[in-house]
């Protein structure tokens, strides 16, 4: 990759904020179709070493779908935009604020959307999320179900991600989650890189450009897909550690 702007990516300077879907690994036609490659968690182990720890992935999916695909992770993994922290044994424990999902407001989406062909509903803690990415024809009738939710529960408010439309509690984001980390070791003080490629990424993208770090957006900033971002973030573990590291074109 051709270098347009330069990092210095001494270990004690930096932390990274790692989306997963898109990001770190391809996305599929179904959340629970998604491959990801076997060294991924080797490749995040160097990473939390490189960068003493500074490290952490931060995506939508529940808990639960984490410590599947991540199984023995070793940094911090932030579910559901921020509502469930897992935070290995090293690192000090941060609860965060605790979302539920009205049972009632489950039920009437799950119930209003039931027959519509090619739409799935992922159901979390905190917040629920209508996939239509096998039937785009669908979107228009999935927003109506989730405008007359919301209607009803006005604590919620509804976000686009690709192919799909949550309902999610106001005030809990990426953002919230970068924000949240960032005020305890080891991120304090360093200076955040949020890395992703979705609507929901771009709240992380806001708060590390507020707090003076950088967005890096997938494709548009690495020219590609998850493989550049792995490659790219090999290239960090392999790097002198007083050598400029070169952002993505």
């Amino acid at each position: 990759m051709e270098a347009q702007e330069l990092m210095d990516i001494a270990a004690d300077r930096v932390c990274l904020f790692l989306d997963l879907d898109g990001t770190l690994i391809d996305i599929a036609p179904r959340p629970d179709a998604v491959v990801v490659p076997g060294d991924l968690v080797s490749l995040l182990e160097q990473l939390r070493q490189r960068l003493n720890g500074a490290v952490a992935v931060v995506s939508g999916r529940p808990l639960s779908d984490l410590t599947r695909l991540l199984a023995d992770c070793p940094v911090p993994l932030v579910a559901e935009h921020g509502a469930v922290f897992r935070m290995p044994p090293e690192y000090p424990e941060r609860p965060a604020r605790q979302y539920a999902i009205p049972p009632a407001m489950a039920g009437f989406v799950r119930q209003a959307i039931g027959g519509l062909d090619g739409v799935l509903l992922e159901e979390k803690q905190s917040c629920l999320t209508v996939h239509f990415r096998l039937a785009p024809e669908q979107e228009g009738r999935v927003r109506a179900v989730l405008e007359q939710a919301i209607k009803r529960w006005p604590a919620f408010r509804i976000t686009g991600a690709k192919m799909a439309l949550e309902l999610r509690p106001r005030g809990l984001d990426k953002g919230s989650a970068v924000r949240q980390l960032m005020r305890h070791p080891p991120f304090q003080g360093r200076t955040p890189i949020f890395i992703g490629d979705d609507i929901t990424d771009e709240d992380g993208i806001r708060a590390c450009l507020l707090m003076g770090g950088k967005g890096l957006r997938v494709p548009g900033d690495f020219g590609g897909g998850p493989v550049v971002v792995r490659e790219w973030l090999r290239s960090l573990v392999t790097a002198a550690p007083k050598e400029a590291a070169q952002y993505p074109p």
